[in-house]
C-alpha cells in the first residue's frame, strides 16, 4: 500500500526533479555534523513511538509508521530511478533500507501491540502491577532499541564520511 501511495505522490510531483546530490557538501561535513543529522534524523521517530505507546495510542503508531513507510517507498522510487545513472546515491543510502528500516519495523510492531494493551489497563486498577510490570520491561526493550539507534547512527556517520570523501576525488 506504501509503495502504490509514494508512486502516485512520485508521479504527481513531476517524477523528481532532483537529479543531482551536492556529493562534495557532504564531503565538507564533519563527523559530529554527519553524526548529529543522522542521530537526530533517527531518534525522533522511536521517541514519538515510545510516547504514543505509554499513551496507549495504537492507531496513531500505525499512520506515523504508514508516513515513514511512504517516505522509504518514494526513496525505493528514487533509487530504481536513479540508479542506472546515479550508483552512489544508492551507496549512500542502502543501509537505510536493508539494517535501519528492517529495526524500525520491528520496534514499530513491538511498541503497537504493547500499546493496545497499555489502553486497556490504563482504564482498569485491579491490574496495574502488571501493567507496572508490562510498561517496565517496555521500557528497556525502548533503551535497547535507543542504544542500537545511536550506534547505527554513530556507524552510518563514518561510513557516510569515508564514502562521501571517496565520491569527490
Amino acid at each position: 500500500g506504501a509503495l502504490v501511495l509514494s508512486a502516485l505522490i512520485y508521479s504527481l510531483t513531476g517524477k523528481g526533479t532532483m537529479t543531482e546530490i551536492n556529493y562534495e557538501s557532504i564531503s565538507k561535513m564533519t563527523f559530529i555534523q554527519i553524526f548529529g543529522n543522522s542521530f537526530k534524523r533517527n531518534i525522533i521517530y522511536f521517541l514519538a513511538v515510545i510516547f504514543l505507546t505509554y499513551i496507549g495510542q495504537g492507531n496513531l503508531i500505525m499512520i506515523l509508521f504508514g508516513f515513514i513507510s511512504v517516505y522509504y517507498g518514494l526513496s525505493v522510487i528514487y533509487i530504481i530511478r536513479t540508479v542506472g545513472m546515479e550508483f552512489k546515491y544508492f551507496m549512500l543510502t542502502f543501509t537505510d533500507y536493508f539494517i535501519f528500516f528492517p529495526i524500525l519495523l520491528y520496534f514499530t510492531f513491538i511498541s503497537s501491540s504493547i500499546s493496545k494493551y497499555t489502553k486497556k489497563a490504563k482504564n482498569i486498577e485491579t491490574i496495574s502491577r502488571k501493567f507496572d510490570i508490562i510498561i517496565a520491561g517496555y521500557i528497556r526493550v525502548s533503551l535497547f532499541y535507543l542504544m542500537i539507534i545511536t550506534a547505527y547512527s554513530f556507524v552510518y556517520s563514518f561510513y557516510i564520511l569515508i564514502l562521501s570523501r571517496l565520491m569527490v576525488r
